[in-house]
């Protein structure tokens, strides 16, 4: 425990010291929107954003106020941050105007910036969970705290912590229920179907890891799906989020699988869900120059080669994060929009990534083992450099530019292709190209004058002190030597 607390510490200290303290990007935009409305209106309605005059990414209700295409969840969630920034701050003239991006009024400044540091704690306390999850399958600390920590800085989760997103808290919920669906008992069952539960309102594709956490073996080595009764439990919140997603969609449309996500079409970079080229989908999302995992995730690779021997180690782990990671890429392949739009990497695939890596635990316990896990893990945090350091609307806005001079056709369509598969529209390299030539985006220097970069400071300073004197703690203590016992190998 002391080892996952010390980890999460230290990333979250990591994760405020490159947060980007603003708001960007349409996803963004209407999440604020839709808890600022909770919490003020007590409503899920807002004002719309619109383009060529049509109100994009969601629909009139049958009230006729304009309703987003998004889950519940991730608003429900930030709502109590734009309640904090409300009854804490007033209007201030400093962070007023040094905020650039799009807000209502001055006194609505100081919200957005609250809800913008949301995904860090998110990531870093799923960063903590990895390493419980890790150590609960029968991993040594070290090994755990190893793979926690490639997953923190070595993979596209880092600089999607600096932006708003539903992918942070699913990997969040849904590492709370694997591990305690490991746990192997009535009462974990139960909780572990509420976090799922809760993950399927944040988004609906959460669902989808159900099979995997059905097949996930006790302490007994047992999978959950063979106890009819820890699986009821389970499955009884999980079918009760369902229904109140139903019940969300029709007290806003009258329709309970209406989502109004339809409208999307409207913009070609946002499209309505349709299904595509599995063939595209998966190259794009694992091996493409500008969404590819490998490429933005290069410690994933010590996950896949190790997993033949989690295998025969651990055989019924092993299958069930096979069923979880395999359906969610093989769904998420035949959408149409599988690149997630503007952005850092595949972040569809973030909320598994934590499972791909979990088999590289197995190789570090062997001094070539760690050390080609150490140089993956290496390679994969000076990629993450430029993602966490630049903002990715203006890397997108670069492309454009960039796109428009050199490109033939000049459609949307064009350009998504030329942003997904060719070097140059990779984000890695524009990113790269703007912290060349010195466009940082960090809040601490964008609200310089203001007390913000006084109490930025403040918190890494405790995390990193109260963060590395646990992670002593344990490597100092006689029993961190030695490793968990493993789980029976079932032959």
């Amino acid at each position: 425990m002391k080892a996952a607390l010390g980890l999460t510490l230290l990333v979250a200290g990591v994760y405020l010291l490159t947060a980007s303290g603003h708001l960007d990007g349409q996803d963004q935009e209407y999440y604020y929107r839709m808890a600022r409305s909770l919490a003020r209106e007590h409503t899920f309605s807002i004002e719309p954003l619109v383009y060529k005059n049509t109100e994009i990414a969601g629909a009139r209700g049958r009230d006729a106020r304009f309703y987003p295409q998004y889950a519940p969840g991730l608003p429900l969630a930030l709502s109590p941050l734009v309640a904090l920034a409300d009854s804490v701050t007033h209007s201030d003239s400093n962070l007023a105007s040094n905020y650039a991006w799009l807000h209502q009024n001055d006194s609505d400044v100081a919200a957005r910036i609250f809800v913008s540091y949301f995904d860090i704690p998110i990531t870093a306390l799923g960063v903590g969970l990895l390493v419980l999850f890790l150590m609960q399958l029968g991993y040594p600390t070290f090994a755990a705290a190893s793979v926690g920590a490639a997953f923190a800085v070595s993979t596209f989760a880092w600089p999607q912590s600096r932006s708003i997103n539903a992918e942070p808290l699913q990997i969040l919920l849904l590492l709370i229920a694997a591990l305690l669906t490991l746990k192997g008992s009535g009462k974990s069952a139960i909780i572990a179907g509420c976090a799922l539960g809760f993950a399927i309102l944040v988004k609906i594709t959460s669902g989808l890891a159900l099979p995997g956490l059905l097949l996930l073996p006790d302490r007994h080595d047992v999978p959950i799906w063979r106890r009819p009764l820890g699986a009821g439990v389970l499955l009884v919140p999980v079918i009760s989020a369902v229904g109140i997603y139903g019940w969300y969609n029709y007290v806003r449309f009258g329709s309970i699988i209406t989502t109004g996500y339809a409208t999307s079409a409207a913009v070609a970079e946002l499209p309505s869900v349709r299904v595509g080229n599995p063939f595209i989908g998966v190259f794009g999302l694992l091996l493409s120059s500008g969404r590819g995992l490998i490429w933005y995730a290069p410690p994933i690779l010590a996950g896949v080669a190790s997993f033949g021997r989690m295998g025969r180690e651990k055989r019924t782990s092993a299958v069930a994060l096979a069923a979880l990671v395999g359906i969610w890429v093989a769904t998420y392949a035949c959408y149409t929009g599988w690149d997630s739009g503007w952005g850092w990497g595949p972040r569809y695939l973030l909320p598994v990534l934590p499972f791909i890596l979990a088999p590289a635990a197995e190789v570090l316990d062997s001094r070539g083992g760690r050390l080609a896990f150490a140089a993956l893990c290496v390679i994969g945090l000076l990629i993450q450099i430029p993602g966490a350091l630049v903002d990715f609307m203006a890397s997108g806005r670069a492309g454009m530019m960039l796109f428009g001079q050199t490109a033939h056709e000049h459609t949307p369509e064009a350009f998504v292709a030329w942003r997904n598969f060719h070097v140059t529209g990779s984000e890695i390299v524009r990113h790269s190209a703007l912290l060349w030539h010195g466009q940082i985006d960090l809040a601490w220097l964008t609200f310089h004058g203001t007390g913000l970069p006084k109490i930025t400071f403040a918190f890494i300073t405790l995390f990193f002190l109260t963060g590395i004197a646990l992670l002593i703690s344990v490597a100092t203590a006689p029993q961190s030597r030695e490793p968990l016992p493993r789980s029976p190998r079932k032959e």
